[in-house]
Formats: C-alpha cells, structure tokens, sequence
C-alpha cells in the first residue's frame, strides 16, 4: 500500500496510507484536509492505476506542482518526485508494513454531521494521524515501568484517582474516577471535552472493585492513544503517569492515596503512607515496626513550636491596621480577545495623535493607547512606529508653538529659525509653512537692507552673516546652475573670467562670496541652505478644508456632516455616536432612513479595517485582501469624487498597510528561492498601492523575470509559470494569452 509523506508549513511531517485514491483540498470532506494557505477547496487527488501512482490537478486556482512544473493532466510519481500544494510539500514513499482489513486507514473522511443522531450540526474532525495504528496480530511493546512517586511527594488528587488535563482550557482540571467515565464531546457523557477533534462517545475509563483502572475506545473518528499508542475497544490497563489522548486532547491519569505502590526505608523495611482522621504517620507494612521514641520527642517538640508561631501570626493579624485599598485583591476581570483589544488600542493612538481636522493632538493619551498595544504585543510594527512617529510630532509641536510665541513678539528672525526645524514628514510641517511665509517676508527686507550697507561700507565680518541670512532666503527658488560653477570650472570672483571659469550673475551674489573670501580666505565653498519650509509655493494645499467645503455642501444636516468630517479622520466610533443621536432624534424622522445608510457603510468600512488589519498581524496577506477590497469599495460610495484626491483615514492605511506587509513578506519567499511566491504578493499589494517605492522595484523585478520565463516557456504549464510573474500593464499577460491560443492550452 503507498505512502504519501507530508511536509507542513511549519516543518513537522505526517504520513498517510492509501489504498486507491486520496483526495487532497482545503475543505473537510477531503481524504487529506490541508487547510494552510494556498489549498483550494478541492485542490488535487494522488490515485493507483495500473500499479502506478498518479497525481491530478482538479482546476485548483494555485496549482499543482511535480518537479516544479505546474501540472494538468494525471502525471506519474516515483519516490523522487516532489508534489507542491500551496504551501505544503509532498513525497511518495513505498509501504513499509502490511495492511491489515482490521485496521483503521491511517487517513479517515470526515464522520458525518452529528445532527441525525443528537440534532447538533457539528461533525467530528477528523486528522491525520502522524503514528500508525499496529498491524493486526503484532504484539503490543510492553510500557516501560514507570520509578514509583518521590517518597516525600503527596498525591494531588487526594484519596480517588483523578484524570488531569495537560492541555487547552482542561490544562489542570481533574475528573475523579468513580465507577464508569464515559468521555466525549456532548451528553450523555459525563466528561465532555468541547472540541471539533473528540467524537460524542470518544472512549470510557472505569476505575473496577478490585481498584484497577481501565481505558477503552469506543471506535472514536480520531482514535485513543495511551502513551502514543493506539488503543482498540479491548480495556487497557493504565499505570500512574499514563497519558492518555482523546483526539487532540491530552490528559495525565494519577492515582489516589490508596493506589501509591509501597516504598522502602533506607533499612529494607517497606512502608505506606496512610492518613487517618485527624492525624499522619508512617507505620511499618508489617504493623511491627515503628518511629524511635527519640525521635517522636523531637517531632513533639517541633510541632509545638510551629503551632505557637501560628497563633502569634494570628493575633497580630487580627489586631493589626486595616488593609489598605492596595492590599484588597481585586476580583479578576475576564480575559479579553487579545486581537481585538490591540486593535482597539491602535485605533486609539491614531486617533489621539491625529489632527487631520484641525484638532490639537491628545498626546498623553495617544502614548499611554500605544504603550498598552505593545504590552499585548511588544514586537507589533504599527505600535512601534506610532510611537516614533508620536516623538517626533510631540517635538515638532513644541517647535510649532516657540515659532508662534516668537511671531507674536515681533522676532521673526527666531520665528523663522524655529519653523525651520520641523521635518518635512511631521503633521504640523503644512502649518509652521504658512506660518513661516508672515515673517519671511519682514526677515528678507532688513538682511537685504542690512547687507547692502555692510559692503557699500566695507564692514566684513558685519557684512557676511547679514548676507549669508538674505542668500540663504534668496537662493530658495534660484536654479543651480546659477549658483555653484558647471563641472570642470573654477569661481573667479575678481578680473576677467578665464576660459575655463566661472562667475556668477547675479553682482551682490559676487560681493557677498568675496567678503567671504576677504574675511576668511580658507573658508569652504558657500552652497545653499535647503529649507522645505520657506522653499516653493507659499499656498500648501489643505485637504482638510476641501473636504469640510464639499462635506458642507453635501450633508445640510450639522450631526451628519459633523460624522462625515469623523469618518473622514478615521474616529470611526464617533461618526456612529454623532449618527445615533441623528438618529434618536425624532422630530429628525426625515433624514432618519440616510442616516441609517451612513450608519451601515461607516460601520461596515470600520469592521472590514479592523478584520483585514487583525490578518495582516498574523501575515495572512492574501487572505487580507478581501476585507480591504469590500472596504475600499464602500469607502468610494461614502466620500465620493473625494476618494482619489482627498482619501480617507482608511483608504491611506489600508493602501500603505497592504503594500508594505506584502513587499515583506514577499521579500521572505525570495529569500526562501520561491520567486513565484513573493512576485504573487508583490503584485497583491502593488495593485492596492502604487506609491511604495520598494514595492515598485519587487514589481518590476517579477516583470523581468516574466518575461524571460515567457521566452522560454515552450509548453502549457511553463507558460502558466510565465504568467505568475506578469504584472498589470507590462503587456506580458497578452503575449502569454496569445501563445496560450497558439498551443490551445486549456
């Protein structure tokens, strides 16, 4: 019988016997369930024919890859051939066992849906097992004896025998064994482990007169394993420390007070631990023995001094100050989704670090949001960079308010300094511009005037920093070439200029570089400070205030252009408030049916954000796509001829968000020499954004190399391979349609 060999995403690999076909697909009706990424519902079937083993694609989206090559046809294996199916590898393997007809197939279909027996729709999972079951007529290996417990050690479970959970939300919960224990996923049984991979009689445990304990399966989907050993419906006895596994739950057996094996002292003389009402000591096992009377005086007096300590404890508890509200424990809150709860925090910080509209930013708030969202997850790359970005926005604010504080008492120069010190990238950049242009003006007069009078009077070094002030104004919008000699040329400041000199046009450029000359005859050459702040149009354009003109002329209403202006921001969750109260308002019963409508789109866009941004934390980019392309489809209806020039809070992170996690995580799958891979989700995020610059280079490396594999391609699924690297607009996806028709590929 062969052997089909599984590698998973995450390294770890399972086997699967069959005997005729095995249907391989995302879905759970599958013989092989292979629910990583890049597994269509039905993806492919490996089947025997003739003796040989054979693979089929069945018109899966991805693909079905033998030896690299994309597959369409029934395509033979041999032990050396290497299948890829989305993100998983498989091998063929020759059978190392005989079947048995008692056995179990080591791959199982779904059980059907428990709904004909109980009336409940859940069906039991079935997995692939990764130990086979043992061959009928081969002998069980005998289980290695286990060291009896520590002779200071005392059992946990008291004086029954217990079953505790090693795993899920059963991890430390005991179940005493008395009498019968029926374990499944629902009633009737009396241990119910709720989970897809357990079956609703799994197996029975039963702890018998003679005090042995017993384990059998009840022909559970999934099977019972006691210590990685598959167990039938023949009772099995468990020994202390046994673990057993119910499906993909698993449980330690621990014996009781009365079940500990007999120990022995140091003499040879075997003893047991009994506990009587109201007292503990060890006898002899032959009720003979017993403790010296030395030694019983010691353990008196002991115990006496441990019993005095207590009572003085106890009294100075009960006469001693009040707790204070620090010492009272709080009951626990319960636990939240640590997904959604970061989610929360991140909107949080954008929020109160945003002034999109005008609002001064909340920074306090904004640190503590995102100081919380990386307590939930330290390494979270959207927290992290908020924070950068709110250090340099803090700094950038203070610089914000000195320039205004020094505008207002007439320092412009210092103004001006100030403005300057603002980085380009911060929010207050478009401001400190406007600012910038009421006191360059004033600033540009006195230095031209100042400098002027400096040089007509010879004053050097009076001269040079008035001039260099008014330059440094004045070269803003002054080309290059203008200012600083072509290649191969030298300045000449003085006489007449040589053939392979230089010298500037402009007469009090000239006087001003050679005072500096004068002045200091090493200094370096003078180049042009640049300022993004007094350089270009003095007129930033202000999307904001286009967005509130047209917002006004659309939404009459002052709630629902107030929710339109917060939806715009990305304050989600006040854009609703403002539209329920809209919508509360009765006299207001005329605009309730398009407040409704604004109230679904908002809450729709807010929720697929949220969903698609909680994929993109896990790496699921192609899965995040869907959510991104619904929002960005009801965010166009919301904002309407404002979605391309004036987008959204969403549709900016949605764009960059996308586009950045998939350059990444492309980058990942080219590292791992699977181009094909990274150029998918290359192209995925270049199609939601084309304004990432890395992004743009990862496109048109896919674009290359599309094109030479086209060149190359001479059969239908080379071809295919081809067109996984065509990008949108690069003409390849038409050359390759074209020579698909010559070859009539399907």
């Amino acid at each position: 019988m062969p052997t089909l060999i599984v590698r998973h995403p995450d390294g770890s690999e399972t086997e699967h016997e069959f005997s005729s076909e095995l249907k391989i697909g995302r879905h759970e009706s599958n013989d092989l369930p292979l629910t990583e990424g890049g597994v269509s519902r039905q993806h492919a079937r490996v089947f025997v024919e003739n003796g040989d083993v054979l693979v089929e694609d069945l018109n899966s989206s991805n693909g079905t890859y033998v030896d690299a090559g994309r597959v369409s046809d029934p395509t033979p294996l041999t032990p050396q051939s290497q299948v890829v199916i989305g993100d998983y590898e498989l091998r063929l393997k020759a059978s190392t066992r005989p079947s048995s007809a008692g056995r179990k197939a080591q791959v199982t279909r779904a059980a059907p849906a428990l709904g004909t027996e109980d009336g409940s729709p859940r069906a039991t999972r079935a997995l692939p097992r990764v130990k086979p079951s043992r061959p009928a007529g081969e002998e069980a290996p005998k289980r290695p004896a286990r060291p009896a417990p520590d002779a200071g050690s005392a059992p946990s479970a008291g004086a029954a025998p217990v079953l505790r959970g090693l795993t899920g939300p059963w991890a430390n919960k005991t179940f005493a064994l008395k009498g019968k224990l029926l374990i499944g996923r629902s009633p009737p049984a009396s241990v119910l482990l709720e989970d897809d991979s357990i079956s609703r009689k799994h197996a029975e445990v039963e702890r018998t007169p003679q005090g042995k304990v017993m384990l059998r399966d009840l022909g559970s989907a999934n099977g019972t394993l006691l210590n990685g050993d598959v167990i039938g419906p023949e009772p099995v006895e468990l020994a202390p420390g046994d673990v057993l596994q119910f499906g993909m739950v698993e449980v330690v057996y621990e014996p009781g007070e009365s079940d500990l094996p007999v120990r022995r002292e140091r003499g040879g003389v075997p003893v047991r631990r009994d506990r009587e009402a109201g007292k503990s000591e060890v006898k002899a096992a032959s009720g003979e023995g017993g403790i010296p009377l030395k030694r019983k005086r010691l353990l008196a007096v002991a115990g006496g001094l441990i019993g005095l300590l207590l009572v003085v404890g106890i009294v100075s508890k009960l006469t001693g100050p009040a707790p204070s509200d620090e010492e009272i424990v709080a009951p626990t809150a319960p636990k939240k989704d640590p997904a959604r709860e970061l989610q929360k925090l991140l909107s949080e910080c954008r929020s109160f670090s945003s002034m999109e509209m005008g609002n001064e930013p909340q920074w306090e708030k904004a640190d503590v949001a995102c100081e919380k969202a990386l307590n939930i997850d330290p390494i979270n790359s959207e927290a992290n960079s908020l924070i950068r970005k709110i250090k340099l926005e803090k700094e950038a604010s203070s610089f914000y308010a000195q320039g205004q504080k020094a505008l207002a008492r007439l320092k412009d120069e210092e103004a001006l300094d100030t403005f300057q010190k603002i980085p380009k990238e911060s929010q207050y950049f478009r401001l400190a511009k406007v600012k910038a242009r009421e006191a360059l003006e004033q600033v540009k007069v006195k230095s031209l005037d100042d400098c002027k009078r400096y040089l007509r009077d010879s004053q050097w070094s009076a001269a040079v920093p008035r001039c260099d002030r008014y330059m440094g104004i004045w070269c803003q919008d002054i080309a290059r070439e203008e200012l600083e000699p072509p290649l191969g040329f030298t300045l000449s400041l003085e006489g007449r200029v040589g053939k392979r000199q230089w010298r500037p046009k402009d007469k009090l450029f000239v006087q001003f570089l050679s005072a500096r000359r004068k002045l200091d005859p090493n200094a370096h050459p003078w180049t042009c400070p640049v300022s993004e702040v007094i350089s270009g149009p003095g007129d930033v354009v202000d999307p904001a205030g286009e967005v509130k003109a047209k917002f006004k002329d659309v939404y009459t209403n002052k709630l629902m252009y107030a929710a339109m202006l917060d939806y715009w921001a990305g304050r989600g969750s006040e854009a609703l408030a403002t539209l329920q109260k809209l919508r509360s308002d009765y006299e207001q019963s005329s605009l309730h049916g398009k407040a409704d409508e604004l109230l679904t789109a908002m809450s729709t866009v807010d929720q697929l954000f949220k969903g698609g941004e909680t994929l993109l934390q896990q790496d699921e980019v192609e899965r995040a796509a869907e959510p991104f392309d619904e929002a960005l489809e009801v965010d166009k209806r919301l904002m309407g001829d404002l979605w391309e020039k004036a987008p959204s809070f969403y549709r900016r992170n949605i764009q960059q968000d996308i586009a950045e996690r998939a350059y990444s995580n492309g980058k990942v799958w080219t590292q791992r020499e699977d181009q094909r891979r990274g150029c998918r989700l290359w192209k995925l995020g270049f199609k939601f954004y084309k304004g990432n610059t890395d992004l743009n280079k990862a496109v048109g490396f896919c674009s290359t190399q599309g094109l030479a594999a086209f060149k190359a391609a001479g059969s239908c699924p080379e071809l295919q391979a081809a067109a996984d690297y065509a990008v949108s607009g690069d003409g390849l996806e038409e050359k390759i349609a074209a020579r698909r028709e010559e070859l009539k590929c399907r």
